[in-house]
């Protein structure tokens, strides 16, 4: 394929770039950078992409939600102390540690990830989350959108998560609705 193909938008090989990769053409330019092809005439993006094992989005989701217990151990134990001395210091040690869960989950889960595509565990576990047609990480509002839907599957037995174990990509029923995906950093 050419540098410019005069094709409809889709994944392929751009000239320069290193074998086995391919890159979305918006049908006027090259968007993102070169991504592994997965077998035979699969795309970054699309269905015959590489995709996420199981074990790695499970580590990292467990180095994730990780951070977040023995932050909250840590806090619980200065809070009893802290509520023996006073329980007013008490108050003001819980609701600083509700702000520093909110904070972390803003930096991580919408700010990192809606710009890098990586939590902390899935940066760790070399593993990204980005959009099925650009491959491309989602943004913030969007990372913030699979939250919200993610919640909502996850309602009847935490369904959204589970999905994965069935879902031929390994993708959350929500990712799936929502056009992500997934992917091999």
């Amino acid at each position: 394929m050419s540098d410019t193909p005069s094709q409809a938008p889709g994944w392929y090989y751009a000239q320069g770039d290193p074998p086995g990769t391919q890159r979305y053409w918006d049908g006027s330019s090259w968007q993102g950078g070169p991504q592994p092809v997965a077998g035979a005439g699969g795309a970054a993006g699309g269905a015959g992409a590489m995709k996420a094992e199981n074990g790695d989005r499970f580590v990292a989701f467990l180095i994730d939600v990780g951070i977040i217990i023995a932050a909250y151990i840590v806090m619980l134990i200065l809070i009893a102390i802290a509520s023996a001395i006073s329980d007013t210091l008490g108050g003001i040690l819980s609701l600083i540690a509700g702000l520093a869960y909110l904070g972390y989950y803003i930096y991580n889960y919408i700010y990192l990830q809606g710009t890098t595509g990586q939590t902390i565990g899935k940066k760790m576990r070399n593993i990204k989350l980005v959009d099925k047609t650009t491959g491309q990480p989602l943004g913030m509002l969007m990372v913030f959108v699979r939250g919200l839907v993610s919640a909502i599957f996850a309602i009847p037995c935490y369904l959204d998560h589970w999905w994965i174990l069935v879902d031929e990509n390994n993708q959350r029923l929500s990712d799936n609705v929502l056009g992500n995906h997934v992917i091999p950093a």
